[in-house]
């Protein structure tokens, strides 16, 4: 059994030898120009089969760049995505300093100087009565403090916690203010043309007991005047005026100057005087 082992292995390396000598004997053929009339019949057979593997391999090297590429394209355009949400945060962050900046000129050039105010942000809305804001008891806030945008009316601070406030929109159903109404036409001298009362609804800022012939019009201005409110502030302007001539009063509903909902920054005015 060994013996038979034996033959078989010295069995596995006589093809290698073979190969191995008949090849080392082709070489020296070869060298000294014997074969010399065998080339063109090993060209025309080996010549075809080069030149497809030839090809072969050069397509394989292509599918690997290709590939490499691609890699490297994917890298970089992960990283330009990167870049571009960068540049959008930048862009928002760059849009909201400008903003605040705006609004913060306007409050400077139109605010009353008898009273501080404390720049806030607007945090949230809760449905579409209230309003929540970032500043509180720590900013010297208190309850019934006036919420303004320049000599705009927002609302009432109704509920302070320590760092934030919670304030009350003139929308509220809950919200109720005595105003006057001016004529919208400046050669008519901002004279009083009625008095009225506004309070909050599902539709709207309603407002009511204008008087019949007070020559008031849709698109006139609405002023609250309110011993809540003291000082006169702008809330908006007059639509959907009634009509019907059996009352004694008219109705309508006010157009609030500034949107509540698009507000980013509101100055809340404390009471304590300088």
């Amino acid at each position: 059994m060994v013996l038979e082992s034996n033959n078989k292995k010295d069995g596995n390396w006589l093809p290698i030898l073979t190969t191995f000598t008949i090849s080392v004997i082709l070489i020296i053929l070869c060298n000294i120009g014997w074969l010399n009339w065998v080339k063109p019949a090993l060209s025309y057979v080996f010549d075809p089969i080069y030149t497809v593997s030839s090809n072969g391999a050069t397509q394989v090297s292509g599918y690997v760049s290709t590939l490499t590429n691609i890699s490297e394209f994917r890298n970089e355009y992960n990283q330009m995505k990167i870049q571009i949400a960068q540049y959008k945060v930048d862009i928002a962050d760059y849009r909201s300093i400008k903003k605040e900046n705006d609004d913060l000129k306007i409050q400077l050039e139109l605010q009353n100087k008898e009273y501080r105010y404390v720049h806030s942000k607007v945090l949230d809305h809760i449905e579409i009565d209230y309003m929540v804001i970032n500043t509180g008891l720590q900013d010297g806030i208190t309850n019934g403090d006036i919420v303004v945008f320049g000599d705009t009316f927002l609302g009432i601070v109704i509920e302070c916690n320590q760092y934030t406030s919670i304030v009350r929109l003139p929308i509220s159903k809950s919200s109720f203010l005595e105003v006057y109404i001016i004529s919208s036409d400046d050669s008519d001298g901002r004279n009083i043309l009625s008095r009225a009362v506004v309070n909050g609804s599902s539709d709207g800022i309603k407002i009511e007991n204008i008087g019949m012939n007070s020559g008031v019009e849709n698109g006139d201005v609405v002023i609250v005047n309110d011993s809540k409110v003291k000082d006169n502030l702008v809330l908006g302007h007059i639509v959907g005026l009634s009509k019907d001539p059996a009352t004694t009063t008219r109705t309508g509903y006010v157009s609030p100057t500034i949107d509540f909902y698009d507000l980013l920054n509101v100055f809340v005015r404390l009471k304590d005087v300088d």
